[in-house]
């Protein structure tokens, strides 16, 4: 069996690389969707998924603001959804709208999160065809490195594939023939990050400390004069005759 194997160099350039390829194709997916509720809909799975891989302390309306307006401009400004905050070049400005709200919160995997499993369930909505194949496998290649990432040990694209059903009550599962990301590439960059951070924590400057040693000061203690002599002093002499 010829599976097509698939180069970054033949794919299209990132527009915002910090949030990698995966969310770049789950927006251009949701380009591809007709009905604006839909649309809208899966716009806010995206960005929580664009707050999950580029996370903050301090999320605050103008986090959340650049999150909108950094899904407009990887759709390169073509996204027709309802916005809940003011992006450049929309003219459709729309404020203070209501958080999607969702009745059930019970988690079956906590390292997927909640989002994962809504995107998953979303898809599985859409008819079987290339696209939904397609879909799947990038939510699938995201749950791998999520898994490895917070167990630190390597999974089996048979597993994934047993989650991706159980989450989906068997709606979904990887299309025939695909191979994920392998795990040892996911391990590496794990450990190629931390290593980058423990390098940066080593590299901060400590405060400069005064030596007293002879290459600082001549081999004279601090505060000596010059000419005189270390060690004890010496009594009175004897008066002459």
């Amino acid at each position: 069996m010829d599976i097509e194997k698939d180069y970054n160099t033949d794919r299209p350039d990132m527009r915002i690389r910090e949030y990698g390829r995966n969310v770049q194709n789950l927006v251009e997916y949701a380009l591809s969707i007709e009905d604006k509720d839909k649309r809208t809909k899966l716009a806010y799975i995206i960005v929580s998924v664009m707050q999950q891989v580029n996370p903050t302390d301090n999320a605050n309306d103008e986090y959340f603001k650049k999150l909108w307006n950094h899904l407009y401009i990887i759709s390169e400004y073509n996204l027709d959804i309802e916005y809940p905050y003011e992006v450049s070049k929309h003219e459709e400005k729309v404020h203070d709208v209501a958080p999607l709200g969702y009745s059930d919160n019970k988690i079956m995997y906590r390292f997927y999160g909640k989002n994962t499993e809504l995107l998953l369930n979303n898809i599985a909505e859409e008819e079987a065809s290339e696209t939904r194949d397609g879909l799947v496998t990038i939510v699938a290649n995201q749950m791998k490195e999520m898994y490895i990432t917070w167990n630190k040990n390597i999974v089996s694209d048979e597993l994934i594939d047993m989650h991706i059903q159980r989450i989906t009550h068997d709606r979904l599962r990887l299309p025939e023939g695909v191979e994920l990301i392998s795990a040892n590439v996911v391990l590496k960059k794990i450990n190629s990050t931390l290593a980058t951070k423990k390098s940066a924590s080593k590299g901060k400057s400590r405060p400069a400390q005064k030596s007293y040693g002879s290459k600082s000061y001549g081999g004279k203690k601090p505060f000596q004069k010059s000419g005189s002599k270390s060690g004890p002093r010496k009594g009175p002499g004897k008066p002459r005759r």
